[in-house]
């Protein structure tokens, strides 16, 4: 975890779980229930989606080809980092499961032009900032789960991982065209299967630059990029980015 200067003063305090409760969630498109703030535990034992119950919320409508909005609650964001959006048809998604990313977001995310930490730390914060993506327009329909997934940019090496139930409409679509997206990008904890042993890992200070991030990419111009290292999969070469592309920004 990241503290800023003021940070430590608010520990000193003895407000140490409001610090540690003001982790980022996703609010949009609507989570699972049962999320909570902070990263998945590095042995991977939590993974996918911190192993919430994948019951009891209704999915987000989404048409194939249709422009999305993904928004996020909380206020200690680490100074940013690299987020990819990705989705799964398993239901419910296991450890196994095949994630393949729709949009990657490199550098300013879950916040752009943020150094450290926004303050004062607040849960309920609204996110400073929206990001745009869209569905592919020939991937299959019926229901799945969406990710968002972030590497932070500072502080200890993390990986954060929330889900919400998404019904993507329309007609046609292949599971060819599926195949062909970019897989997941997994980092500092184990997976087994995607990351055993936690071979694939970042530096502190950087905002990952994806390997494989995909078609659909936002670059921030600011962005300080360096890929992960280690055994990281994928294997295949990452296609341009598409530079200084962004959502619109709104204040809460």
């Amino acid at each position: 975890m990241y503290f800023t200067k003021s940070s430590v003063s608010v520990l000193a305090a003895g407000s140490f779980a409001s610090l540690a409760h003001a982790h980022m969630l996703l609010r949009v498109p609507t989570p699972y229930a049962g999320h909570v703030n902070g990263p998945l535990d590095p042995s991977g034992s939590n993974f996918p989606c911190q192993l919430v119950s994948f019951t009891g919320v209704p999915p987000t409508e989404m048409a194939q080809g249709s422009a999305q909005e993904m928004a996020l609650t909380g206020s200690v964001v680490h100074g940013g980092g690299s987020c990819q959006v990705s989705i799964t048809y398993d239901n419910p998604p296991t450890a196994a499961s095949s994630w393949k990313v729709i949009h990657s977001i490199q550098g300013g995310c879950p916040a752009r032009n943020q150094a450290g930490n926004i303050e004062p730390e607040d849960a309920t914060l609204q996110g400073p900032d929206r990001y745009a993506f869209s569905i592919p327009s020939d991937i299959p329909t019926g229901n799945a789960t969406l990710a968002w997934t972030w590497i932070n940019k500072v502080g200890n090496r993390e990986f954060y991982m929330n889900c919400a139930p998404i019904s993507i409409t329309g007609s046609g679509g292949s599971e060819s065209a599926l195949s062909s997206l970019p897989d997941m990008l997994v980092a500092n904890i184990a997976v087994p299967g995607l990351n055993p042993g936690n071979q694939c890992t970042t530096a502190e200070g950087i905002d990952v630059e994806f390997p494989n991030p995909g078609a659909s990419v936002e670059t921030d111009p600011n962005a300080a990029l360096s890929p992960p290292t280690g055994n990281c999969g994928g294997g295949a070469a990452a296609a341009p980015a598409v530079r200084g592309r962004r959502a619109a920004s709104f204040r809460a």
